[in-house]
């Protein structure tokens, strides 16, 4: 479906806001090839154009799982406090540079550990020395992290993330959790989750990206989320899209990301704009720009050209993320 409306100027809005970006999925695909090549694990002399055409993703898999897969490689590279400093601060450049006034970064230290045993506190200092080099370049670019709980990594790997969260509150500004959703329901994180709503953390889950709405359903009542990573399965819902619309849940969506790893079957059939038209607080984001090679432009271009959105909403679809921005100063 193709609108009538002119093309949306992100430059337009005064402070526009990304909420769902994977920074550990984040890298320039020219810093993943220099970090794999020296590495070993990827040949000498492979030309960037070579590596683009065989690593990004740009045409649908078989389902979410193929695509997880393909993160290995940056949990490979990630081995270091110079390395994810420069990552950091590559990737608030990129955002600069795609039109953002600011953007939520989230990351799994048991992600990026899993091969290189990093400390956890050594990752997050990385992290943060770029972003600090970032603000001294960027002075007006606002930027905060959130933790991520790898659902994979067991439930003593999402209580050991909950603990660091909570010993570290000052350096995030919210927790998520993520990872593949199949035979995880949400209510078996209830009591360990209970400890983050007391302390009223700002707490957003990846939830109905490739399943049902009941892990929505549980997103919201056991474990407190106040906005929604993906959460495309709620279009099947009725009952449920009028209760989010009551409690204000914010849907943190990445129609790319959502194509390429099968989750719609058509970006037309997107389900952003029935929801942004019904009243949900819906958003724009590009989830793993590293993986499938998309900006927040692109996003934008998509949402106008193959989905159907008219310039108001995309614009309404960044006043959402305004207001339910987990950064503490947002104007």
């Amino acid at each position: 479906m193709k609108t009538n409306s002119p093309p949306f100027r992100l430059e337009a809005l005064p402070y526009p806001i990304e909420l769902h970006r994977h920074l550990d999925v984040s890298l320039r695909v020219s810093t993943l090839l220099e970090l794999a090549i020296e590495r070993g694990l990827v040949t000498s002399g492979t030309s960037l154009e070579l590596f683009s055409n065989e690593f990004l993703l740009k045409t649908p898999v078989k389902n979410l799982t193929d695509c997880l897969s393909k993160f290995e490689l940056y949990q490979k590279v990630l081995d270091r406090f110079d390395v994810l400093e420069r990552v950091a601060l590559e990737a608030v450049e990129d955002c600069v540079r795609e039109g953002l006034g600011g953007v939520e970064f989230r990351f799994s230290p048991t992600f990026i550990s899993q091969y290189s045993r990093i400390p956890w506190l050594e990752i997050l200092d990385g992290f943060e020395s770029g972003l600090n080099k970032a603000k001294l370049k960027f002075p007006k670019f606002k930027v905060g992290l959130i933790v991520i709980a790898s659902r994979d990594a067991g439930m003593s790997g999402v209580e050991k993330t909950i603990d660091f969260f909570l010993q570290h509150p000052t350096h995030f500004i919210g927790f998520d959790l993520a990872g593949p959703e199949s035979g995880f329901p949400p209510r078996q994180y209830r009591e360990l989750f209970k400890p983050l709503i007391e302390a009223n953390a700002n707490i957003t889950i990846h939830a109905g990206e490739g399943e049902s709405p009941d892990n929505i359903w549980g997103a919201i009542e056991d474990l407190g989320a106040k906005r929604i990573g993906h959460g495309i399965s709620i279009i099947t819902d009725s009952a449920l899209i009028r209760e989010a619309i009551k409690r204000n849940i914010c849907f943190e969506m990445c129609p790319t990301s959502n194509y390429i790893t099968a989750c719609v079957i058509e970006l037309s059939k997107h389900p952003i704009a029935p929801l942004l038209r019904q009243g949900l607080a819906v958003t724009l984001n590009t989830d793993d720009p590293g993986i499938f090679g998309v900006t927040i432009q692109d996003e934008i271009r998509v949402s106008q050209s193959a989905i159907g959105l008219s310039t108001r909403e995309i614009t309404k679809c960044f006043e959402n993320a305004n207001a339910h921005s987990f950064l503490p100063t947002v104007s």
